[in-house]
């Protein structure tokens, strides 16, 4: 299966992006207040709500390395770079699946 990116024809908002990087980056704490605080008008976008579940299968992840002792940091370094590349891709404006946990659905 391969990572397709999805491309937004309209400019993606600033708002939508800066929330986008801080669900991504800021933990459980981040995901909830971008998902509520990206709802305008009775509607949340599909990008913010893309990156929300990112974040949340990030931080999920995240937690799991945290649990096993030695081979936990190296995960959590692999972690961290995807964090890195998702926040770079939030940055861009484009909605690219990180790796394996792009895969993922949580939040529909």
């Amino acid at each position: 299966m391969e990572n397709q990116t999805t491309v937004y024809p309209s400019p993606v908002h600033i708002l939508d992006k800066l929330l986008g990087i801080f669900a991504v980056f800021g933990g459980i704490m981040g995901v909830i207040l971008a998902y509520f605080g990206g709802d305008v008008n009775g509607e949340r976008s599909d990008y913010l709500r893309f990156y929300c579940n990112e974040g949340l299968v990030l931080f999920l992840f995240g937690l799991a390395g945290a649990v096993i002792p030695f081979v936990g940091w190296a995960w959590d370094i692999f972690v961290f770079v995807c964090q890195i590349i998702a926040i770079v891709n939030a940055c861009k404006g484009i909605a690219k699946p990180v790796l394996f946990f792009g895969t993922i659905r949580i939040i529909k």
